[in-house]
């Protein structure tokens, strides 16, 4: 839904209502952070004005460029774990898994794909944007992507002490480069998480996300958490991150709202449960009816299956815009022979693969006493390859995602796609 008004208007009708008056009310409080930053720092308000412009001519010069091939882009995630106690200190897998949940959701192999309403399978949107723990710090040591900072503080991630170290919270990592996610405990109000939408975060160190640990991902405190099970609360805060509102607007609802996409449709509140289509409300009366399979309703976690090919734009716009940053700290790249002139070439085809997956090397590569296996988008492996120039593999048993085949013998990281 896109409506034709000026960005700075509706900044300037935003209800900038307390922080705390609207925070405990809502499953995601982004819109509460952001309108309490533009009233505190009016300067905000320009920038996000000047943001909209940017965001708009970049959609409208790729448009006019037609359809290009596009890089599938990789971005480093930081997860900062603030825990009182041990529950709140999630596991590594916990963690893993909700890294796989954003690159399954946002390159659209999601399981539940298949079960996107009719009438909009046809828009529904690979976005092209993948997720890595990071690789290596600030300062270019080695890491994981995780720290852990055991805290003092009560429900910290309802306070302003989240990002600061001196305050019990954990300082963020270059926030140009990183995605900082913060997960830890937001109390007992339903909120599950926010994010800060480009150029509204104040104080800047704040940029980021922040996610209560029972909604972080699929496994240990996450898998009782229904209807929010299943890792989309954070699918969510990241389109949040990328420039996306939610699906009924900025504000609380309405038909005069906008989300500033033009193919979703017009919508005048949140979606509670799972809804059937076509469904219907008093904007969007006709037709498919609102889109409440869409990551930015509030649909349950199982009924939330897609973006759109216009909040994709949106999104990559931020990326080459004010998340431009990102770009530049990739944690798994795939390099290019130009690049890399040293490294052993490979060849993977079909690619995506579904059922078996061929992997040729060039002629001249020592085999002996070298390992080949494939690791999954967070680096664990997931199949070893017994080494030979041309190597057949059954990938029929590795779930649909995304994988990298990885070697000792200085190849070059290779992105492989299985599709189910």
């Amino acid at each position: 839904m896109i409506k034709h008004f000026t960005y700075l208007l509706y900044t300037g009708l935003l209800c900038i209502a307390s922080f705390s008056s609207v925070h405990a009310q809502q499953q995601c409080a982004t819109n509460a952070h952001r309108n309490a930053n533009l009233a505190a720092n009016p300067a905000l308000v320009q920038k996000r004005a000047d943001l909209e412009t940017f965001t708009q001519n970049w959609i409208a010069d790729q448009q006019n460029r037609g359809q290009e091939s596009r890089v599938v882009e990789t971005v480093s995630v930081v997860v900062h774990v603030l825990f009182k106690n041990g529950e709140e200190n999630i596991s590594d897998a916990q963690i893993e898994s909700q890294i796989d949940v954003l690159n399954e959701d946002f390159r659209k192999l999601n399981s539940n794909a298949s079960s996107t309403a009719s009438g909009f399978r046809g828009i529904a949107a690979d976005t092209e944007i993948e997720f890595c723990l990071a690789t290596t710090d600030p300062a270019g040591n080695p890491t994981n992507g995780i720290t852990r900072t055991q805290t003092t503080v009560d429900n910290i991630g309802d306070t302003e002490n989240w990002y600061s170290t001196a305050d019990g919270g954990k300082d963020s990592w270059d926030y140009t480069k990183y995605i900082n996610i913060w997960v830890c405990d937001l109390g007992d109000e339903g909120l599950l998480g926010f994010a800060t939408v480009p150029d509204s975060a104040d104080p800047p160190e704040s940029d980021g996300m922040v996610i209560g640990h029972q909604f972080f991902g699929t496994t240990g405190t996450a898998a009782n958490s229904f209807p929010n099970e299943l890792g989309r609360t954070v699918t969510h805060e990241m389109g949040h991150y990328f420039n996306l509102e939610h699906i009924w607007g900025p504000d609380e609802g309405g038909c005069n709202e906008d989300d500033f996409v033009s193919d979703t449709p017009n919508q005048f509140t949140e979606t509670d449960g799972c809804l059937s289509f076509p469904a219907f409300d008093d904007c969007t009366t006709s037709g498919n009816g609102i889109n409440y399979n869409n990551y930015m309703d509030y649909s349950y976690d199982e009924c939330m299956t897609m973006f759109t090919e216009g909040q994709k734009m949106r999104m990559l716009a931020a990326l080459n815009g004010p998340r431009s940053g990102l770009l530049s700290n990739s944690c798994a790249p795939v390099v290019g022979v130009n690049d890399r002139p040293g490294l052993i070439q490979v060849q993977a085809f079909p690619n995506p693969a579904s059922n078996h997956l061929t992997i040729q090397l060039e002629e001249g590569v020592q085999l002996n006493g070298h390992r080949f296996w494939l690791s999954d988008a967070v680096g664990r492996e997931v199949l070893e390859l017994a080494p030979q120039l041309m190597m057949s593999i059954d990938v029929s048993g590795l779930d649909s995602g995304i994988y990298f085949l990885r070697s000792d013998a200085g190849i070059n990281a290779t992105r492989i796609l299985i599709s189910k």
